[in-house]
């Protein structure tokens, strides 16, 4: 998250979070802060309206930064860690008095009511209590260096902390006229919409402007998505990122794994057709060898030369480079061994071809599906202890059908809330959940389908042809207290999908 972006989410953060309850603290993953806050009435932020809770997430530390405002929350630990406990006692119960950013550094601080300390977020630290607020800089006094100064120094960013080595990038990147109204609109604060670009189906990055030149910002591999404000592109650049991070089922590390394969594959290939043209050139030799030895009988083995002529087959002269160190015959078994070297360097050659020629279709075949951000094999904690079948759509996504009533409950307690839930409608039946990396994650209409379709196979309908099936967010569904286990009541169903209960569905089901 670029500065000159968080600038304008500070304003927008300053302007909603004014009144709002800490009521909870989580840590719930190396380097992840989220924070439970209650919203009053008629303060809900963009796309929240009537959320009552919502939660802050951040970065900090290493690896890349976000901040953005969810109506989810993330996994959380069976135990909060102690410094998450620590938190609350200072935070929980009290409400923002106001916001403070610091935003050429990207640092937030929320200035709480009442005794006790405020909280400052930075992406360099682990979140802090501050009994005097720091006093950010005003906007005259970061400074905007001439633009020639900015595309002219490579450093620049270590005095000027908001004009970042990619903003930098950009902006040279840019024909002059179109870089100088960029970089005016940056030093104005001029934004009408906000755009997240996306990489390989991940965020890359988010920024306050569309750059000039480009269709909605977009790059060749990179696709551009515009937002009307910030903190609906801060939410979307960062709940992939927080969400997948926390469940253990984040798509970008996988991806970069690829990536990195791919980039090693190209590499051996590379080194393969270097050696397979050293090898050829040994073999080309063993003419050279031959006509040392048809002429052998005439010349003085034992001398040492460094070049020599002798007849060749079309009448001319073959032109001979030998090694001075060794005697004409000697030069006549190197030669011989070279090209033996070559013949054998050349099968050892086309088998190691065909092993990587393996791997690249293997890492092919990866790539396709990679799209589906498809989660691991087996169930990421917490469900890997459920009584639970599990499946693989065709697209890639795993899917959980519980085996019992305890299961069902289980699977429904434990799934994050922005799973889909597949229930038969109109009687009993097995709960089914796909899981998905992040609440703005897209799964494919077969996939639903064939969820759904395992559903009504567990299900009072699946002797049917046809059978009725709810579908809706775990956030929407609640375990009736003192009901027995898996009786659930549905708040909201997104969709009542009719599918047939088909036995094929089975063959979905993943290896023990």
């Amino acid at each position: 998250m670029e500065a000159v972006f968080f600038r304008f989410l500070a304003e927008e953060l300053a302007a909603v979070l004014p009144g709002c309850r800490v009521e909870k603290v989580f840590l719930p993953a190396p380097n992840v802060l989220s924070l439970a806050l209650y919203v009053p009435p008629g303060r809900e932020p963009a796309g929240l309206a009537g959320k009552r809770t919502v939660y802050l997430h951040a970065r900090y530390g290493t690896g890349r930064f976000f901040l953005f405002l969810s109506a989810m929350k993330t996994i959380q630990p069976d135990r909060a860690p102690e410094p998450a406990m620590r938190l609350r006692k200072h935070l929980r119960g009290r409400r923002v008095a106001g916001v403070l950013a610091d935003w050429p550094r990207r640092r937030l601080t929320l200035v709480l009511g009442g005794e006790g300390p405020s909280l400052v977020l930075d992406p360099r630290a682990f979140p802090s209590l501050a009994t005097t607020p720091p006093v950010p800089p005003g906007a005259g006094d970061i400074g905007w260096p001439p633009l020639d100064a900015v595309l002219g120094d490579p450093d620049i960013w270590q005095a000027h902390p908001h004009l970042s080595p990619a903003l930098r990038r950009r902006l040279a990147a840019l024909p002059r006229p179109a870089a100088e109204a960029a970089y005016a609109a940056l030093q104005n604060g001029e934004a009408r919409e906000f755009f997240v670009h996306y990489r390989q189906g991940e965020p890359d990055a988010v920024w306050p402007l569309a750059w000039p030149g480009t269709t909605g910002g977009e790059r060749p591999g990179v696709r551009a998505r515009a937002f009307a404000t910030a903190l609906e592109a801060a939410a979307a650049f960062g709940e992939p990122l927080a969400f997948g991070e926390v469940s253990g089922r984040e798509a970008a590390p996988r991806r970069a794994a690829q990536a990195a394969g791919q980039r090693r594959l190209a590499r051996a290939l590379a080194k393969l057709a270097a050696d397979e043209e050293r090898m050829l050139a040994f073999i080309a030799r063993r003419a050279e060898a031959d006509a040392l030895a048809a002429n052998l009988h005439r010349l003085d083995k034992d001398a040492k030369m460094t070049a020599l002529s002798l007849p060749a087959e079309d009448g001319g002269n073959l032109e001979l480079r030998l090694d001075p160190a060794l005697s004409v015959v000697r030069n006549m078994q190197k030669l011989y061994h070279l090209a033996a070297k070559g013949e054998r360097g050349l099968r050892a050659i086309a088998k190691r071809r065909g092993d990587l020629q393996d791997g690249k279709k293997y890492l092919q075949g990866r790539e396709q599906t990679a799209g589906t951000s498809a989660p691991s094999r087996t169930p990421p904690a917490p469900l890997a202890g459920v009584a639970a079948h599990v499946y693989r759509t065709s697209d890639g996504f795993l899917v959980l059908r519980g085996k019992n009533a305890r299961a069902n409950d289980q699977l429904l307690r434990l799934a994050s809330p922005f799973d889909f839930w597949f229930h038969a409608a109109g009687g009993p039946g097995a709960h089914v959940i796909l899981r998905r990396d992040h609440p703005g994650r897209e799964v494919p209409r077969q996939s639903l389908l064939e969820a759904a379709g395992l559903a009504a196979l567990s299900s009072f309908a699946a002797a049917s042809g046809a059978a009725d099936v709810m579908m809706a967010r775990v956030a929407d569904v609640r375990r009736v207290k003192g009901a027995a286990a898996g009786q659930v009541s549905v708040a909201t169903v997104l969709e009542t999908l009719r599918v047939a209960p088909d036995p094929r569905l089975e063959g979905l089901r993943e290896p023990a």
